[in-house]
């Protein structure tokens, strides 16, 4: 019996960031899980693998395989069991069309759909979606499993922990399934049933591609900490967990040698949570000579950086470090977003980081209920002073309300978000020219949008004086990275 398991196309709008594709690791995990139990499993990326494209309608722009390739596919694998990738809410509506194309080709094909979107609102998802069978809420690994074994009558659906189905035209919501607590059990993700050159190629589709084949690489999941507009604890729980030192290095090692992979981007939620773990990624690095560059693109906190530890960075490969500052006002920081962080942490990491050669750039929100217009623009001169003095790469957002999120929560009890939101919603807020969903009295989402604008010209500006002051890094950076010099200029004049 095969499982099939699909990666779906992505939408964008006009006006959007360009697409960040890389390894559909989740499916990658659960194929080499489903392996391990028995089973036949393959892979489908529909969104960077086979013959993916742009395709341009009116203001939207889809990219990946064609509904029609989709199909073709699904009818000439033949599964019994497919399994659909549901990344975020902005993108839902992909998988929830790719479970229609299953239905077209067999009704009796059972689909799956997991994700951090539906794990958060399984029962609304699946009262909404009529071709969707099951939801899978968590850890989707050991979860697969026991579904197929349930599709071949070995348990019943009503046994399998960490699911929602439908029975009888009703939802039925089981209880959650335990946390993996070891995850060294677990396998390596399934290399093999993709095509690895597609996602080492420097043609590939997003940011990645300023790095020579490059992979992203989870090592651990969870989060204990609580700030507002994070969901990820709903999805993969509160309780930190870690593969181990030895089972980091040892899969670094397994891509280095088998794919020549020559850069690693650790998309941890909580990367240096145990600094002890982390320390002995660092020294494996460096004792066992593995020559890899690495980076944090979802960032770490500041606070667990001191300068004997960023110099241990800089010496096992890392190229850059982002961290999660959000607010450059600490009482915003403190009392609206609930993140215990002490903004003078923030600004010794940057003065070492600056201080070692060491790349380093810091993630912000502004547009919080709770926040003013002075509050948001306290966030912005901090960043643009850590720009100005350290050189930190200013990321800057505008807060969305994600689903399940207290920020969420506390934006539809007093009215600031919209009764109507659609999945679309979510998408077009989180592009560069969209508009914030939330509207407070303190703020409307075109002012926030307005501070963000004069943010960016005001770090353009920033960056520009800065590699006119520093033209030898400005020229290797060049020769290192010419896509990224190439986005730099294109946005300049944007």
């Amino acid at each position: 019996m095969k499982v099939l398991l699909i990666n779906p196309p992505q939408t964008f709008y006009q006006g959007s960031e360009p697409p960040a594709g890389n390894l559909p690791l989740g499916l990658m995990h659960i194929a080499a899980t489903l392996t391990n139990a028995g089973y036949t499993a393959e892979i489908l990326d529909a969104f960077l693998g086979g013959d993916s494209s742009f395709q341009r309608n009116g203001e939207v722009i889809n990219v990946g395989l064609s509904l029609e390739q989709i199909k073709q596919e699904i009818t000439q694998r033949k599964p019994g069991i497919v399994g659909i990738a549901g990344p975020f809410t902005s993108q839902i509506g992909n998988s929830v069309q790719i479970s229609s194309l299953v239905k077209q080709v067999d009704p009796n094909i059972l689909t799956v759909v997991g994700g951090p979107h539906v794990s958060i609102v399984p029962k609304m998802f699946l009262e909404e979606v009529e071709n969707v069978d099951i939801v899978v809420c968590g850890e989707g690994e050991y979860t697969m499993v026991d579904v197929a074994k349930a599709f071949e009558g070995k348990e019943e659906l009503n046994e399998v922990l960490g699911i929602a189905y439908r029975k009888n035209g009703e939802v039925n919501v089981n209880p959650p399934r335990p946390l993996i607590k070891n995850l060294d059990e677990l396998p390596y993700p399934a290399y093999e049933l993709v095509d690895m050159e597609k996602y080492l190629s420097p043609k590939k589709i997003g940011y990645r591609s300023f790095r020579s084949r490059a992979i992203s690489m989870v090592t651990s999941r969870g989060c204990p900490f609580n700030c507002c507009f994070c969901a990820v604890h709903l999805h993969m729980g509160r309780e930190f967990r870690a593969h181990s030192s030895s089972y980091v290095l040892n899969h670094i090692k397994h891509v280095v040698e088998k794919y020549d992979v020559k850069n690693v981007f650790f998309e941890d939620d909580n990367l240096t949570l145990d600094l002890a773990r982390f320390e002995a990624i660092c020294d494996g690095l460096i004792e066992k000579k593995l020559k890899i560059g690495w980076e944090t693109p979802n960032g770490v906190r500041a606070d667990c950086l001191n300068l004997n530890l960023l110099q241990k960075m800089k010496k096992s490969g890392c190229q850059s470090v982002f961290f999660g500052v959000e607010s450059g006002d600490q009482q915003i920081l403190d009392n609206v977003i609930c993140k215990s962080l002490d903004l003078n942490r923030v600004v010794e990491v940057a003065k070492n980081c600056r201080k070692i050669g060491l790349k380093a750039g810091g993630f912000y929100i502004i547009g919080f209920p709770g926040e003013k217009k002075e509050n948001m623009q306290k966030t912005v001169d901090f960043a643009l002073r850590l720009k100005r003095d350290y050189d930190v790469g200013m990321h800057l957002f505008m807060a969305t309300p994600s689903y399940g999120t207290k920020l969420y929560d506390e934006c539809k009890e007093k009215g600031y978000i919209g009764q109507d939101l659609t999945w679309n919603s979510f998408a077009a807020a989180r592009q560069p020219k969209g508009l914030p969903l939330i509207t407070t009295g303190d703020f409307t989402p075109q002012e926030v949008k307005d501070i963000a604008a004069r943010a960016l010209e005001e770090y353009k500006k920033l960056s520009l004086l800065n590699h006119i002051k520093n033209p030898r890094k400005a020229l290797k950076t060049a020769l290192d990275q010419p896509q990224l010099i190439l986005k730099y200029v294109k946005n300049l004049f944007n």
